[in-house]
């Protein structure tokens, strides 16, 4: 009998944080059918190096000309890949996938000492004492902060909302400026949990402060380069895009810009390909970041646990599921990492629609392979 996925799944949708949706600014037109569809396939072909049985799997998500999309099962030493209109080279905006890797470095300066998780982000941060400035790191990193999704500031709002439903990169704060609508942020007395795309970048802004470093130059030292992240990136201005970034797509079809984030970038900035995810996975599973304490379970939320920016979810018969979904306004991604079997799933796509469900099937059916 197969698992019931579904608090599992409205977890990871609702924690994939799309930096144009949370918002309600885009309305997203839902997932296309799953891999056991008979809908028709892509016009894209596959690329070299595909694995036949996985481009089998995920040709009836994918079938709209503009579509690009790369799969990889993680597997032992194994790395299967699939593409659709894609290749290895082929880069991505991961999103809120980018929170994990905050997780991961917080677990890193805790070990060397150079924060506590119960330490208040005002102790690295200009925040004066507004509210915000005594947030602690655990809280952030399991949206128990009370800080909003995005500042409440209503002069921002309204200078950013209808880029963000046109797919415009509207995001160029500098850290300053961050600071300055975190300053203004009230936070009400025992708020309860809400997603925070704002809490996540303070979190990642203190850690860089605290380290004497800024945030892209902490990810390169302490996660992108020691785990053999090449191609991986955390684009802040516009002339730092990698060539190799796919075009993105609304839901709707509609372009949409790169999205660069400015001091909002740790939060959902990073640039990828399926083989740089690949490597993090294997970093997650028997690499030196296994036992990290991010991965493991600090609150519940909606049916599932959080870790330090991780999901830590039940899976395919009993298996513990660290995971998390990203989207921007012109990508989507998923990285699930199942502990229990040392194995992963990863899928990428150019278009601003979920593909937590594909993962989720990938995961189980790889599951229900092997065993």
């Amino acid at each position: 009998m197969m698992p019931d996925h579904s608090a599992m799944r409205r977890t990871i949708r609702r924690l994939a944080a799309p930096l144009a949706v949370l918002m309600a600014f885009a309305a997203l037109t839902g997932c296309r059918p799953g891999p056991d569809s008979d809908a028709a396939e892509p016009t894209a072909s596959a690329a070299t190096g595909s694995d036949a049985e996985l481009v089998r799997a995920i040709r009836p998500v994918f079938t709209d000309p503009e579509d690009l999309a790369a799969v990889a099962v993680v597997d032992g030493d194994e790395v299967r890949t699939a593409f659709v209109g894609a290749d290895a080279d082929t880069a991505f905006e991961i999103g809120s996938v980018s929170k994990t890797f905050i997780g991961l470095l917080l677990a890193e300066a805790v070990e060397r000492g150079e924060v506590a998780v119960d330490d208040p982000i005002g102790r690295y941060l200009d925040l004066g004492d507004s509210p915000a400035a005594s947030a602690t790191f655990e809280e952030l990193a399991t949206h128990r902060s009370g800080l909003p999704t995005f500042p409440s500031d209503p002069g921002w709002m309204a200078s950013v909302e209808d880029g963000f439903a046109d797919g415009e990169d509207v995001l160029d704060e500098t850290v300053p400026e961050l600071l300055a609508l975190a300053r203004a942020e009230p936070i009400q007395a025992d708020a309860p949990p809400q997603y925070s795309n704002l809490g996540a970048a303070l979190a990642g802004q203190a850690l860089a402060a605290a380290a004497g470093t800024d945030y892209a130059g902490l990810l390169e030292e302490r996660l992108l380069g020691p785990l053999g992240l090449g191609t991986a990136s955390s684009p802040v201005e516009d002339d730092e895009v990698p060539e190799a970034l796919a075009p993105g797509f609304l839901a709707d079809g509609r372009p949409a810009e790169p999205s660069t984030l400015a001091a909002f970038a740790p939060a959902g900035g990073i640039v990828a390909t399926v083989a740089d995810l690949a490597a993090y996975a294997r970093g997650v599973i028997d690499g030196p970041f296994a036992d990290s304490p991010a991965l493991e379970p600090a609150v519940a939320w909606e049916g599932s646990e959080m870790g330090w920016f991780w999901v830590v979810s039940t899976g395919y018969d009993g298996h513990e599921i660290a995971s998390h979904g990203g989207l921007t306004a012109g990508f989507a991604a998923s990285l699930m990492v199942d502990r229990t079997a040392g194995r992963a799933v990863i899928v990428l796509s150019n278009r601003g629609e979920p593909v937590d469900a594909l993962a989720e099937d990938l995961m189980v059916r790889v599951s229900r392979d092997d065993g």
